[in-house]
């Protein structure tokens, strides 16, 4: 009923300040609540989880005598196959010396020496339920003045609006 009232009123109101049938006005009203309309959405959310965990460290160990020899030796056959003439004891020596410190240096195996802690994390995603803001509901005081009620409609808005300011209103009334 009060509703109807109102919209008489401006009916009237129109048309006493010669404003035709089928014609908008813009009405200034104050804000009075604008509350955001919310819809849960599922959504991939990402995830991160770390732990802490002990990893080998590896470290090598030297070669053994045996190694050393038997780098020697191979070093010295190839190099008395590369030297010529004079160089030929030359290239046997150095070849040797080559040979007995990569038997030393590669004999040894990889071990591990100790362990360290580090850090690993990972990323998973999870399916989660969220809000999404669609829209607002903004209720706007309108006074009609003259002792009648103030006309108090709810509207949905794409944006929030501040409470007690002032914003248009356009209404659009027709005769049919």
């Amino acid at each position: 009923m009060k509703y109807i009232l109102t919209i008489v009123t401006l009916g009237l109101s129109l048309l006493a300040t010669n404003v035709s049938a089928g014609t908008s006005v813009s009405i200034d009203g104050t804000v009075l609540s604008s509350t955001a309309i919310v819809k849960d959405v599922i959504r991939e959310v990402p995830e991160k989880t770390c732990n802490i965990v002990e990893v080998p460290v590896y470290g090598n160990t030297k070669g053994t005598a045996g190694d050393a020899i038997a780098g020697a030796i191979i070093g010295g056959v190839l190099g008395n196959q590369v030297g010529k003439g004079s160089g030929k004891d030359a290239a046997t020596i150095f070849g040797a010396i080559l040979g007995a410190k990569a038997g030393e240096n590669h004999g040894g195996q990889k071990v591990i020496v100790g362990y360290k802690q580090v850090e690993q994390c990972e990323i998973t995603y999870v399916r989660a339920v969220t809000e999404v803001v669609t829209g607002y509901s903004t209720t706007v005081a309108i006074e009609l003045g003259d002792g009648f009620d103030d006309f108090t409609p709810t509207f949905r808005t794409d944006r929030q609006y501040s409470v007690g300011s002032t914003v248009p209103v356009r209404m659009s009334l027709s005769l049919n």
